[in-house]
């Protein structure tokens, strides 16, 4: 036989063999899921095939890879991702396949934030991150302890302890079962405290005080004035018990008394001013006990000696106009008389705007 001929016949041989393998096949494994934080292997069983090997291997994105320069690395997942592997045969030949690591969405259903509730209330407080109310029925909820929830077993319960507690919150479905978190649900003590019972002089004003919340409302109302603030002003004519409502800044309510002995009394009690500006506090000339002297007159002149007000019977209502128009900033001057064996009172009262 020609040995030429021999040569030829078997080089067309080997290419023929050669070209028959064709590419290279890759397979970087089936797409799956997985829970938050673990590990996993990707590529397939094997990642390359046919092809002229030796193969080598490169992935796309490194991060978290064991080696990206090997068939089967070792990925640590914190996050969903798409992992390329280009295989390179004998040839050079390269061929791509891509996997899809899903993160199980488990870890966005969370315990929540610490919290408060009211000691001794009834009402509590829920608990969970809002975003686990929008869970499909593939997750499941489990509370420990359960001891003062409304539930153990729903993504956000009512919680309402005797004793500061922390709730740790365990999310599972087909694939995971984690636990997502820990929350603190604290008792809070709300004192509502004003200052002890006093004696007040019939016809005078006092100042009562609370403090401990945000808001406050006391009563009764007669003789009362601010009385949705912290120190209300009371000119009660007998005695009288007063109860103030507070509800603090987390909406924990509490409340308190304060009894107001009034000592029984005739003098006249004269204020020193007042602001006419129809605001609905201190408009008008105040003279306490006035009621006592139902025979009064009353007038009152400028510093020119101008009669501006008079009234027979007077009863704490001049707001500081003469005729029809408002009299200005300064100090006037009046007469009382009382109508009564106690004679003529005199002194002076100052209009301020």
């Amino acid at each position: 036989m020609n040995i030429k001929l021999l040569y030829t016949a078997l080089l067309l041989f080997v290419i023929e063999f050669t070209f028959s393998q064709g590419f290279p096949i890759v397979n970087a494994g089936a797409d799956f899921t997985t829970c938050p934080n673990s590990n996993a292997t990707i590529g397939g069983a094997p990642t390359a095939s046919l092809g002229t090997p030796p193969y080598q291997y490169y992935w796309q994105p490194t991060l978290g890879l064991s080696s990206f320069t090997v068939a089967n690395p070792n990925v640590s997942i914190t996050n969903s991702a798409s992992y390329v592997v280009t295989v390179v045969d004998a040839l050079s030949r390269k061929v791509s396949d891509t996997v899809h690591v899903t993160v199980d969405s488990i870890a966005q259903y969370t315990s929540g934030t610490d919290t408060f509730v009211c000691y001794g209330g009834t009402v509590g407080v829920q608990i969970g991150n809002p975003i686990n109310a929008t869970a499909g029925s593939s997750f499941n909820f489990v509370w420990q302890p359960s001891t003062g929830l409304s539930s153990a077993t729903v993504p956000n319960p009512i919680a309402n302890p005797t004793t500061s507690t922390v709730y740790s919150l365990t999310v599972f479905d087909a694939f995971c079962n984690v636990k997502t978190g820990t929350v603190l649900v604290g008792i809070t003590f709300f004192s509502l405290l004003t200052i002890h019972d006093t004696t007040l002089v019939e016809g005078n004003t006092i100042t009562l005080n609370a403090s401990g919340a945000l808001t406050y409302t006391w009563l009764p109302l007669p003789y009362i004035k601010y009385e949705n603030t912290a120190s209300p002003d009371v000119n009660p004519y007998i005695t009288t018990t007063y109860t103030v409502y507070g509800n603090d800044i987390n909406g924990c309510f509490g409340m308190d008394t304060i009894r107001v002995r009034v000592t029984p009394s005739d003098e006249l009690v004269f204020y020193s001013a007042f602001t006419p500006n129809r605001d609905g506090d201190n408009d008008f000339f105040y003279i306490g006990n006035i009621q006592k002297y139902p025979d009064n007159i009353l007038k009152v002149y400028n510093r020119y000696g101008q009669v501006v007000f008079t009234s027979s019977g007077y009863q704490n209502d001049w707001d500081g106009s003469y005729q029809g128009n408002q009299l200005p900033t300064g100090t006037y001057f009046f007469i009382l008389d009382t109508g009564t064996d106690k004679g003529l009172k005199k002194g002076s009262v100052t209009i301020m705007r």
